[in-house]
């Protein structure tokens, strides 16, 4: 039987304080730069290279706007502040987990929409960005 499971229940801390009502939060995707060390000794003409920086990226965050939330407001202001801020993400716990899955990073908001598009048959959403600054750390699920 499959061990997979759902994304339901994925929460976020920006700071200490909780980001309500979030509907998406996209992932983490570390990379490597990489350089060209390729050489006249090289063998068979094939290119040879080593790996450089790595880059956790960006992850964008989408949910319903709810206007007295600390978390969504907390985002914005660090927008304007320039701030570099802790960000955890928790995954739902699966089965005998004790707790899910973690990213913890720091990060700069790059892009934050408080309101989004306000239309008549949709909810009014909230959406911002986030530049990973430094190493991430994973932290695999607890008591699994």
């Amino acid at each position: 039987m499959s061990k997979a499971r759902a994304g339901l229940g994925v929460k976020m801390l920006f700071g200490e304080t909780p980001v309500a009502e979030l509907s998406s939060v996209g992932g983490i995707a570390v990379t490597a730069e990489t350089i060209d060390v390729s050489n006249h000794d090289t063998e068979g003409e094939t290119r040879e290279f080593i790996t450089s920086f790595k880059d956790a990226g960006e992850f964008t965050v989408e949910g319903n706007f709810v206007g007295g939330d600390a978390g969504q407001k907390a985002v914005l202001d660090a927008l304007w502040a320039s701030e570099i801020t802790d960000v955890t993400i928790t995954f739902p716990k699966s089965g005998t987990e004790t707790e899910g899955a973690k990213w913890a990073c720091k990060c700069l908001v790059t892009s934050c929409t408080p309101v989004g598009d306000a239309t008549i048959d949709a909810q009014l959403t909230f959406s911002a960005t986030f530049k990973v600054c430094g190493k991430p750390t994973f932290t695999g699920p607890a008591g699994a």
